[in-house]
């Protein structure tokens, strides 16, 4: 069965999300977090991550981390370094995430990183700008790994397609997946992922008062490459960029996965002006067609707009509504992965 592979952005409703996963997922899950940049500067980025890792992985997850968007402390060390040194004292086992493209320091540290969890990095090729490219990342990937002291069969692969929105853009991935999986994919990786996100950068273009369907064209790239056994990458509900900071006050919302599509839920505020109308929302998700037949014990998330469906005191705000949408979205991916897609 494949594993799940989310990549998720450091945030507070991703950590709820994940604090909250089931005894029995754990084992199926290896979630990878983009650390967030801080208005506080890098070395507060990086102490907030520990603490919210540190709080939030339940015991035993392996979790992969990736500095790209917070490579430095305040003193220059690398953060990656920093991280790992601080989840070592606390017995959080990390993966440390290592791009070709990085520089010679940050490869020594990933690899210094590895040495002090379970020995083991995540290589992952391509970026949000630049798609994999097997020719010239085959080349690279010796030098990599001889830098950072890790041998190849240390080393998950997640082939990283990043943004999918089209059908032809799922064409262009999956002719580009294939190239890397023939090129890279027949060495002892211990495991191969095939990433991407289709989540778009923001909702706010969509009707309101209404469910509106968005494609997932990212399950539909992974579904092309089924019969090249993967494991399964997104961005669950975020698009692959890091985005800023959400605006204060934002209009009730939720993206709620479905095996095909995500249902985006965006609800106008009545004249309390407050969140009151996430309610009425919850209300409209619980009747519709798309509502699991398991309910509210299909996840934690769904216990939550359950309870909020039956109005009871807590409407959330957009940290909740993420957590909330994340937690489903994750059992959702985990329930399609235990039952492998006919090809």
């Amino acid at each position: 069965m494949a594993r799940y592979w989310p990549i998720l952005k450091a945030r507070a409703g991703e950590f709820k999300a994940l604090r909250k996963l089931r005894d029995h997922e754990v084992s199926r899950i290896h979630p990878l977090f983009e650390v967030s940049p801080s208005k506080d500067g890098p070395t507060k980025a990086g102490l907030k991550f520990v603490r919210q890792i540190q709080d939030a992985a339940p015991a035993g997850l392996a979790v992969g981390v990736d500095t790209t968007y917070v490579r430095l402390n305040d003193d220059g060390r690398a953060m990656i370094t920093e991280i790992a040194n601080d989840l070592a004292q606390w017995g959080v086992p990390i993966a440390p995430v290592i791009h070709l493209h990085d520089s010679d320091e940050q490869l020594s540290a990933c690899g210094e990183a590895a040495r002090l969890h379970n020995e083991t990095a995540i290589v992952r090729l391509g970026s949000i700008t630049t798609d994999p490219d097997p020719v010239a990342d085959a080349s690279r990937l010796s030098r990599a790994l001889s830098i950072a002291r890790i041998s190849l069969e240390q080393c998950h692969l997640i082939v990283d397609m990043a943004e999918v929105s089209s059908e032809r853009d799922v064409t262009r991935a999956e002719r580009v997946a294939r190239n890397v999986l023939d090129s890279l994919g027949n060495r002892e990786w211990l495991s191969i992922v095939v990433a991407s996100g289709a989540m778009p950068t923001a909702i706010t273009n969509l009707p309101r008062n209404e469910a509106t369907p968005l494609t997932r064209w990212d399950w539909e790239l992974w579904r092309r490459l089924a019969d090249r056994g993967p494991d399964f990458g997104d961005y669950a509900i975020a698009h692959p960029e890091m985005q800023g900071p959400v605006p204060r006050g934002p209009m009730p919302s939720l993206r709620y996965a479905t095996t095909d599509n995500w249902w985006i839920y965006r609800w106008t505020r009545n004249e309390t002006g407050g969140n009151d109308s996430f309610y009425d929302l919850c209300h409209a998700l619980v009747t519709s067609d798309h509502w699991p037949a398991e309910g509210q014990d299909f996840s934690w998330g769904d216990s939550e707009l359950a309870r909020c469906a039956r109005r009871q005191p807590g409407p959330g705000g957009a940290t909740e509504w993420r957590a909330w949408g994340t937690s489903h979205h994750l059992a959702h991916v985990m329930s399609e992965l235990a039952s492998p897609p006919a090809f």
